[in-house]
């Protein structure tokens, strides 16, 4: 991580550490990519004006000129950046509640390598002197059109009676502009953003919401976005999850009957659920495991040249569609999945036996020190001995706090309690 850029591009709380001063002179470091148009969307935060206004008045001051999508779905954003061939900037905090705020960095589409990076923070820093002639701001009106017609390129009608979650957030309008081309038995919750309301109490970190719905409004299907649209969870019609790994395992499952399915592999972290790992192998779909976060997933994927991949977060990826993740985009071939083979949800998922499992955050002082403990991990291995391999244990920090996560998954929620409680004690006492 860079001075500046953390694991996801620049975040913070606005007026603390992203101020109207920060935010200006990335703005004009973004001269460091050496495009002449920049274009700029945001999620629906009240600080989504102002930090918009502050980087554009940075980055017209450096002669480059500022496109304007207004409130758009970072894979819109993302798209239209590819597709132009310009820096994209996305202003949101993804999940994270109101409060925070952040803003993500592309070059014509593609996430920052590290040496551009930090050749904007070293701009930042130093500014340089010279005064360019000033650019031009254009609202781009057809943003959203362009976004619309690719996706639209990819559904197929249907009548479920599907119930949207757009969490108040970057999905509210494309959603269900999309989804009205797919059922005409469609209805939305939590699609009117105010400022502060975006993933509170809604969309995929909150789903209890979407599930009640889809239970009393006798719903197919339901599904939640996140705060910036790049996630996507489903609820089946008796009101069960349909995490991110269960999506890719259906995805997966058609695409290999399709004989679409890519060296027969998909990648999932390391986080997934070994019940879903399992059931995959049981249909000859191997799995690559990676470590936690899209950029590990979007790595594997595009060097072994395969079809999907994602996080059971809902964060799934099917790079012969698009290189990024969209939320709306993977419902919707969920959706044309369940038209095309006439099977539910429930009958792709009916025979995985899914792991006992459990996940505690433990407040430390140095990360560290834990994660350097040589008893601890030899502990780790013993007890995978223990168990047969038939489970698995991964002690890792959090990128952003001062916490170790201890996870234990197995076939028994006993054996899984007892680890968890003798590991999470083990961290303590480091």
């Amino acid at each position: 991580m860079g001075k500046y850029f953390g694991t996801d591009g620049i975040r913070g709380v606005p007026n603390e550490k992203l101020t109207v001063d920060l935010v200006a002179k990335l703005g004009m470091a973004l001269e460091a990519l050496d495009n002449s148009d920049v274009v700029i969307a945001t999620d629906t935060r009240i600080s989504k004006d102002m930090l918009a206004n502050a980087i554009s008045a940075g980055i017209l001051s450096r002669g480059m000129n500022v496109h304007f999508l207004g409130i758009m779905p970072t894979p819109a954003l993302i798209y239209y950046s590819f597709i132009k061939k310009m820096t994209g900037v996305m202003i949101t905090a993804s999940h994270n509640p109101y409060t925070d705020n952040g803003i993500k960095v592309m070059n014509k589409g593609l996430k920052l390598r590290e040496d551009e990076e930090k050749n904007i923070e070293n701009l930042i820093d130093n500014p340089k002197e010279d005064v360019k002639e000033v650019g031009m701001f254009i609202n781009e009106k057809d943003g959203i059109n362009i976004y619309l017609d690719f996706i639209n390129k990819h559904i197929v009608k249907s009548n479920l009676k599907i119930l949207l979650d757009t969490a108040n957030g970057a999905t509210y309008k494309t959603a269900e502009l999309i989804f009205k081309n797919i059922t005409p038995n469609l209805n939305i919750i939590s699609n009117n953003p105010d400022g502060k309301n975006i993933n509170n109490g809604c969309g995929s970190t909150h789903l209890e919401l979407l599930k009640n719905e889809v239970v009393k409004g006798g719903y197919d299907l339901g599904f939640a976005f996140d705060g910036d649209g790049d996630r996507v969870l489903a609820v089946d019609n008796s009101g069960n999850t349909i995490d991110g790994d269960m999506i890719i395992y259906i995805i997966a499952r058609y695409l290999k009957e399709k004989n679409l399915l890519n060296d027969n592999k998909v990648v999932l972290s390391m986080m997934s659920n070994l019940g879903i790992v399992k059931s995959l192998n049981d249909y000859n779909i191997d799995v690559i495991e990676t470590n936690v976060g899209d950029k590990y997933i979007i790595k594997a994927l595009f060097e072994n040249n395969l079809s999907i991949g994602g996080e059971n977060s809902g964060h799934i990826i099917m790079p012969n569609i698009l290189h990024t993740g969209d939320g709306v985009l993977i419902a919707s071939q969920l959706v044309k999945i369940i038209e095309e083979t006439k099977r539910s949800v429930n009958d792709f998922i009916k025979d995985i036996n899914m792991y006992a499992d459990k996940m505690v955050n433990i407040k430390v002082k140095d990360k560290n020190k834990v994660l350097n403990n040589k008893y601890l991990f030899e502990r780790v291995e013993k007890i995978k001995k223990e168990l047969n391999n038939d489970a698995k244990i991964i002690i890792r920090a959090s990128g952003t706090e001062d916490l170790i996560r201890v996870s234990v998954m197995a076939k028994d929620n006993k054996i899984v309690e007892k680890y968890s409680d003798e590991l999470v004690d083990l961290v303590k006492n480091i």
